[in-house]
């Protein structure tokens, strides 16, 4: 999903301003009760509606642990974004000292005024009690517990009640839970929840990096720090983003943009330039090619391939390319673009391998070889690293309802984390932690056995389900059939109209599609086409499933690790990074 709603700030924009009453409104950003680390940098936006923009007058003042907190200095950007509106930011501004601080604002416009407030709490991480040196983070799109199980099964195997073995993940020393909700909604997208995981700040729906406010440019919207900017200015370290997507897509990007739009791709390509990161690794190239080239995404001439190269960065577009670039003379950055816009999946990429999926990009490396070759990158940079490695498919397959295809990409993750896991293997610097950004419609329900019956008469359940007959002979954790006589039973909490013979798509096919004479979605009539139709419990444009509101799990290991060991809010996962590696925003690197 490249934008769940582009078109969604602009209408409530509109409905805002239709309902405003004749006195002026406030609102701060950063919102009331946000957190930030002493010295970590932001963007202070007031905004009034409902105001003379010539003659209205915003009086903003910060009260700190210590009295009156001299934080706004210099002149703001005043802006009038709307005809009743007026809009003060104070751009980069930081809070020194820890403890409570106090917004204040009051806004006097044609005879009428009006005052608000926001609590903001500063925090201090345990600078001079570093722990850990390096960060690996690894993030499972959409991946929930159904998707953790159904790896195991898999990957592992079951009988008589009892695995056969356990998941990397599973032997992580600390595990907990995340909560995933955004300023916006209960529900998240990727954007918001991998910004809160990156910034220690709530976002909004399709926003990373900054606070959702009243500006029609999705570039202009107040910012808060984030961990690559915060890493890099105060201690140098090496930032190392690889995802199975696009390398544009939200999570990947959540790790150093800025945007309330997370479709601006050519903005985010931009910023990692402009920050000059260390490995950049995934999908989407076609964003990099100009328009004059074949299969290019661009409207434009640039040839950003190049502007990389110019910059320093090795260029790969291939597996082999991928690890001749590592061999030997290890390249400073590295920039690894492997398909046009998102990897295949596992299943497609290495199992089934059907060259008219695959097309020329028949050579993709796995998310393993890909953690391994960004660790040879920034291992090398004494000041440490943050390594993020993104499985996005896990949740880009349950969308459509895949359930196999989903599991797969989550054993390729988990085989990933031990990837991780062997490089720190007798280290005592390097902290790992895996999560995802939120959870998904998929459950295991039992079991589906096509050996003497099809479509819903196969499913069994409680005593009827049984154990799978998944069979890895080749031991290397992948079944080798997704297909066997009998499968896992794959349900949905939430769906559109579509047809499912419970069974795997040699060729994948989305569920649903838009009916052009009624703009309402319809079951797809390739996929599945003799099996019952079932009924779908979403709205009636929704041609997948969406994500889903509960908790996902946060399993962690290595220096600082014990402090995952609980329920966390997903901006606390930052500020448990921050402890472990005794971060000091208040400083600079040398």
């Amino acid at each position: 999903m490249l934008d769940a709603d582009p078109h969604a700030h602009t209408a409530r924009t509109a409905a805002s301003k239709a309902r405003r009453p004749s006195s002026p409104q406030i609102r701060i950003l950063p919102i009331d009760r946000a957190k930030f680390l002493a010295g970590a940098r932001f963007d202070l936006r007031v905004e009034a509606s409902g105001v003379d923009p010539q003659t209205a007058r915003i009086d903003i003042s910060v009260q700190g642990p210590n009295g009156p907190a001299p934080v706004l200095i210099g002149e703001p950007v005043r802006t009038s974004i709307e005809e009743d509106s007026l809009e003060v930011t104070y751009e980069g501004v930081s809070y020194e000292e820890p403890g409570q601080y106090k917004v204040w604002v009051n806004v006097r416009s044609r005879g009428r005024t009006a005052r608000a407030e926001a609590g903001h709490e500063v925090v201090v991480a345990k600078a001079g009690e570093k722990q850990a040196k390096n960060i690996i983070f690894f993030l499972g799109d959409g991946m929930g517990s159904p998707a953790i199980t159904a790896a195991r099964i898999l990957s592992k195997g079951i009988s008589e009640g009892k695995y056969h073995g356990l998941l990397e993940m599973d032997r992580m020393e600390y595990r907990g839970l995340v909560g995933t909700s955004g300023v916006d909604s209960i529900a998240t997208d990727s954007a918001n929840s991998m910004s809160a995981y990156m910034t220690g700040h709530k976002s909004s729906v399709n926003a990373m990096g900054v606070y959702e406010g009243n500006e029609p440019d999705p570039n202009k919207h107040p910012r808060v720090e984030n961990i690559a900017e915060l890493l890099t200015r105060t201690r140098g370290m090496s930032i190392g983003v690889v995802a199975t997507s696009d390398v544009q897509d939200a999570t990947p990007a959540a790790v150093f943009a800025h945007t309330r739009r997370r479709a601006e791709y050519q903005v985010i390509m931009d910023q990692f330039l402009e920050q000059e990161l260390d490995v950049w690794m995934g999908g989407g190239a076609s964003f990099f090619w100009p328009q004059s080239e074949p299969g290019s995404s661009r409207d434009d001439d640039r040839d950003v391939v190049k502007e990389f190269e110019q910059a320093g960065y090795t260029h790969v577009g291939s597996r082999a390319e991928l690890k001749s670039a590592v061999q030997g003379g290890v390249p400073d950055k590295l920039l690894g673009l492997f398909h046009p816009r998102n990897m295949n999946v596992y299943v497609d990429r290495q199992l089934i391998k059907q060259p008219e999926v695959l097309g020329e990009w028949d050579d993709q490396p796995t998310l393993m070889e890909m953690t391994e070759a960004a660790l040879k990158v920034v291992e090398r940079n004494e000041n440490g690293f943050f390594l993020m490695v993104e499985a996005a498919s896990i949740d880009k397959m349950e969308h459509p309802l895949d359930g196999p295809r989903a599991t797969y990409d989550t054993i390729e993750f988990d085989q990933a984390i031990g990837v991780a896991k062997a490089w720190a293997e007798g280290r005592d610097d390097t902290l790992i932690v895996v999560t995802a950004d939120h959870n998904h419609s998929m459950s295991i329900v039992g079991t589906h056995d096509r050996r003497n019956a099809e479509g819903r008469n196969a499913n069994g359940v409680y005593g009827d389900a049984g154990f799978p007959t998944y069979s890895d002979d080749d031991g290397d954790g992948f079944p080798d059939d997704p297909n066997p006589d009998v499968g896992l039973f794959f349900g949905w909490s939430n769906h559109p109209d579509h047809t499912d013979d419970f069974q795997h798509n040699t060729v994948f096919q989305a569920p649903a599609l838009i009916d052009p004479d009624t703009g309402e979605a319809v079951d797809n009539p390739e996929r599945d086409p003799d099996a019952e139709l079932q009924t779908g419990n979403l709205p009636v444009t929704s041609t997948t499933c969406v994500h889903t509101v509960e908790d996902v799990s946060i399993f962690a290991s290595g220096p600082g690790a014990a402090r995952f060991n609980a329920f966390l809010d997903n901006t606390e996962v930052f500020y448990a990074m921050a402890d472990a590696l005794g971060l000091d925003p208040l400083a600079e690197s040398g």
